[in-house]
């Protein structure tokens, strides 16, 4: 009788629990997996929205690699994600050692660097908007020092590069939070022990700080990685009644948003697919190397 009772209260907690999860499961169901389902069966077809689709196999993804639009934005979101995430983090890394000694208006540092997170990234760009205009505090300073203004978002050299600081600079604040807060969980009694025994700031550095942050490095690449691969909102903004610099700030994502527009619904599809796989590649290749990291520790 008393097994019974418990098989029955067991049930009863299991049934509970599924009646929690079955809100947020069938959600995910309805508005992320059917579509996903749906996005992968339009990217092997001709579909424009309206008329039926007509299926043509890989020839989507086989025009990809041949359009040089594509090739452009692919190579654009390559030197956006490789410069942004090797500045980003640094300068987090670095202003998080900053915040972590004693200072004074320690509390008012932390809330100016994280400031610009919070920030619409509308409000972000019409600040850089601004400061990138012709007549522009970056423009005024150059002209200073009897330097020629720079189109800094009309120049197809140097757009991509405008874009990408304007992206460090919102988004470091972030990782200065998550690098500061791991710094407070270690023990100071190491560092104490490393300054009794002679050892360097930078040796400290090396031997005590950044073992005890690898997993959050992990963490501040792995999720820093597949934001900027899908970055849009920032270009879109910036872009905006801005003269043309022709392909040289198109991103895999905003080019995607662009053949959508136009119902290109296939070839829009394909697109996010590969976009899919290279984030899937390299959340693989990060997770491989984290976990041969803590094998050999």
């Amino acid at each position: 009788m008393r097994l019974a009772l418990l098989k029955h209260t067991k049930y009863r907690m299991y049934i509970l629990g599924y009646i929690f999860i079955a809100p947020l499961l069938l959600s995910s169901i309805i508005f992320l997996f059917v579509p996903m389902i749906i996005s992968l069966y339009w990217s092997f077809t001709d579909f424009n929205g309206v008329s039926k689709p007509a299926f043509v196999g890989l020839k989507n993804y086989a025009a990809l690699f041949s359009d040089s639009a594509f090739l452009w934005a692919l190579r654009n979101t390559t030197v956006y994600v490789f410069f942004g995430m090797l500045i980003g983090p640094l300068c987090g890394l670095i202003t998080a050692l900053f915040l972590n000694t004693k200072i004074r208006g320690q509390m008012l540092f932390r809330t100016a660097y994280f400031l610009p997170v919070m920030t619409s990234t509308i409000v972000v760009a019409m600040i850089w908007r601004l400061l990138y205009n012709e007549n522009g505090i970056f423009n005024f300073i150059i002209t200073c020092l009897d330097g020629q203004p720079v189109g800094w978002l009309s120049n197809p050299k140097i757009v991509l590069y405008s874009i990408t600081s304007a992206s460090i600079w919102q988004g470091f604040g972030f990782e200065t939070v998550v690098f500061l807060a791991a710094l407070q969980n270690i023990p100071r009694e190491h560092y104490e022990a490393a300054t009794i025994d002679g050892a360097s700031a930078f040796t400290q550095f090396r031997v005590i700080t950044f073992p005890a942050l690898r997993p959050v490095f992990f963490f501040v690449y792995c999720v820093g990685l597949i934001g900027s691969f899908q970055v849009f909102d920032l270009p879109y903004a910036l872009m905006q009644s801005t003269p043309n610099p022709g392909m040289s700030y198109i991103t895999l994502v905003y080019m995607l948003f662009s053949k959508f527009r136009r119902l290109e619904l296939g070839y829009a599809s394909a697109i996010a697919y590969v976009l899919f796989c290279i984030l899937v590649l390299i959340s693989f290749i990060q997770w491989y190397v984290e976990q041969r990291g803590e094998k050999n520790d």
